[in-house]
């Protein structure tokens, strides 16, 4: 049976323009509908999407890779185990239908921040190279990203392997800089407490968005 929560949010249908293959893992999917050029996402927001799932739908969360022209592109990062979001994304077409929710976001930029710094896994470079892009250009940025392949679009930010000893090593601007980690929940934990335990970071400036966990489909999808 599908998944029936979130009935009772506001739905807008879409319907599939494009579909580009990025890498064997990511695939970028644009959206068309009447009701997106109303929408006004902030930078790094995440939308729920209703797909098929046997006679009903799963709400699976995807972020917004930008929103243009009135069309609303998306990234899904494949981590497929055969779940209807795997399924979904790897059999779309163009003029397929989808329900989306409106977007919502979880990290927002902190506009008093002396720099920023954004750091995730394949699924934190969708939202977090968005942010950056938002941020005025006097103001310093860095970001490191780990992933198994080169994900395009993240330039100037760093994608490299180890994502950890990475950031251990990384020199940061002088001030009170924020952070944006996304990515999986044990990335974001352990990310986090490097920076508060080890760099003394105050709490409120590491902002964590968990994309997802493994056992978890959906995860951050809410009820």
């Amino acid at each position: 049976m599908g998944n029936t929560r979130g009935a009772g949010r506001q739905q807008l249908p879409t319907r599939v323009r494009a579909v580009t293959v990025l890498t064997p893992h990511l695939r970028e999917i644009e959206l068309a509908g009447p009701g997106l050029p109303r929408l006004r996402p902030r930078p790094g927001a995440h939308l729920v999407l209703h797909v098929p799932d046997g006679d009903g739908v799963a709400r699976r969360v995807y972020s917004i890779w930008r929103l243009r022209d009135a069309v609303l592109t998306i990234r899904v990062v494949l981590h497929c185990t055969g779940g209807p979001g795997c399924t979904w994304a790897t059999t779309v077409q163009p003029g397929d239908r989808i329900v989306v929710e409106p977007p919502r976001s979880k990290i927002t930029l902190d506009g008093s921040a002396a720099f920023h710094l954004f750091i995730g896994d394949e699924t934190g470079a969708v939202p977090l190279p968005a942010m950056r892009a938002a941020v005025p250009p006097a103001v310093p940025t860095l970001g490191l990203f780990s992933a198994d392949e080169e994900i395009p679009g993240l330039a100037p930010l760093l994608q490299v392997r180890s994502l950890l000893p990475a950031l251990q090593g990384l020199e940061l601007p002088a001030g009170r800089g924020t952070a944006y980690v996304a990515g999986s929940a044990d990335l974001c934990r352990r990310v986090q407490r490097h920076l508060i335990e080890q760099r003394g970071w105050h709490r409120g400036s590491v902002l964590v968005q968990p994309q997802w966990a493994p056992g978890h489909p959906g995860f951050g999808a809410g009820p």
